[in-house]
């Protein structure tokens, strides 16, 4: 049970973080969208930054070196070149998403300890009545 609360919170940990540039995005999408091949490279370059906003929001996201912080970089640049103009109103609405992440991620980080510390007790007690048995 406890288990699902913490998939549930990286859920809304994720959706937290996305939330605010999609809403944007969404009531100005005929600002961005010209044509079908503009729709193409936003979906594209969003469903990168949304995996990596995934392994963020999980804590896998590790990159190794800067050739791959620029590739990276390149590529998304490219895809999301109609956003570009606007590229500090959406680092500002993801700054804001990253913020209710941070937030998620406080209970996450209690519930993980709270588990942890009923697991210890448990096997503390089951110790403890063991050697109380043992001695009776």
């Amino acid at each position: 049970m406890r288990s699902i609360k913490i998939i549930l919170l990286y859920i809304l940990g994720f959706c937290i973080s996305i939330a605010p540039i999609l809403i944007y995005f969404i009531a100005n999408a005929d600002k961005y969208i010209s044509n079908g091949y503009e729709g193409v490279k936003l979906a594209s370059g969003g469903v990168i930054i949304a995996c990596i906003l995934l392994l963020k929001v999980t804590g896998k996201l590790k990159i190794p070196s800067a050739v791959s912080v620029f590739g990276v970089m390149l590529v998304l640049s490219y895809l999301l070149d109609a956003i570009l103009q606007d590229i500090m109103l959406f680092s500002f609405l993801a700054l804001i998403g990253e913020l209710g992440d941070i937030v998620v991620q406080v209970f996450i980080n209690r519930l993980r300890e709270k588990q942890a510390n009923e697991k210890i007790a448990v096997q503390t007690a089951s110790k403890l009545e063991k050697i109380i048995n043992g001695r009776v």
